[in-house]
């Protein structure tokens, strides 16, 4: 009977395999959280390599090339041996790794997305039984946004207090009222856990007009800039063709109340389209003032 010899090499004090040796080439990929991420927010990945000291990474999703994306910019295919296509991180002496994916202004659709850790530049149609690679799934969704009115009888010269929740957590959110003859836009923070107040003092609350009042709470999305904002006395999209006045707001033949509120929401909603993240959303409260 034969006996099957392994030989080694030794080199001072190490021992290589020679005759039948495999490395360890393992890396590993994870997102913190739940996996569940509102875009305009930051996705922590974190992992493993046991031997590169380098990780390559890629995004697979909704119309974005099968092949794999660099996280920085989605539009650009990853290539196989071309490294500097890849989103590179360097591993720390304990073999971890740390990167933060930044959602917003990458015009990614609400969807699912596999993000890929490679232990070499490797595009996902190149994988072979040789390709040490690790990946997580995340789900990316639309950012919305919700707002009340506390007390919800506003009275003329009385304090009042708008609350709500920005998810995605823009910096800031746009409020507007408008009523009789009467238009009020401020910008309030939104704090890290996606809420916001505004609180209106006796003296703003006493220029309301009485009668029906409308707020409107405008929800930057996922590229953190307003599509609508006051400019003069007129609305404007500075959106489109490097700023447009959409309708005159104050002064003479301007809207307000009603005519108001709903030439800024139509505009609103017809700029939106179901796969654009970046595009402004909003939330509209009527709500009437009384004299006492």
């Amino acid at each position: 009977m034969r006996t099957a010899i392994l030989l080694v090499l030794i080199v001072g004090t190490a021992v290589v395999p020679v005759l039948g040796a495999s490395t360890d080439t393992g890396v590993t990929i994870s997102a913190d959280g739940d996996q569940s991420y509102y875009l305009g927010e930051k996705v922590v990945l974190r992992g493993q390599s046991s031997s590169a000291d380098i990780v390559y990474l890629f995004l697979t999703g909704p119309n974005l090339q099968a092949t794999g994306v660099n996280l920085e910019s989605p539009d650009e295919a990853v290539v196989s041996g071309d490294p500097d296509s890849f989103t590179v991180v360097k591993t720390d002496p304990d073999n971890t790794w740390e990167y933060s994916f930044y959602t917003a202004n990458l015009n990614l659709d609400a969807g699912s997305y596999t993000l890929y850790a490679v232990s070499r530049p490797t595009a996902k149609n190149r994988f072979d039984d040789s390709t040490a690679y690790d990946s997580t799934s995340i789900i990316l969704k639309k950012p919305f946004i919700s707002a009340e009115i506390s007390p919800t009888n506003v009275v003329k010269g009385q304090p009042f207090s708008v609350t709500g929740t920005a998810e995605g957590v823009p910096s800031e959110v746009l409020i507007w009222i408008t009523g009789d003859s009467y238009v009020y836009t401020t910008q309030t923070p939104v704090n890290s856990d996606a809420s916001f107040t505004f609180d209106a003092d006796s003296a703003m609350s006493g220029g309301l007009p009485a009668g029906q009042n409308y707020l409107i709470v405008q929800h930057p999305m996922a590229d953190n800039q307003f599509d609508f904002i006051v400019g003069g006395d007129y609305v404007r999209n500075v959106k489109q063709s490097n700023g447009r006045n959409v309708f005159k707001i104050s002064g003479y033949g301007s809207l307000d109340g009603i005519d108001a509120a709903d030439a800024l929401t139509d505009a609103v909603s017809s700029q939106e389209t179901g796969g654009d993240s970046t595009s402004d959303t909003y939330t509209i409260i009527p709500f009437r003032v009384s004299v006492y």
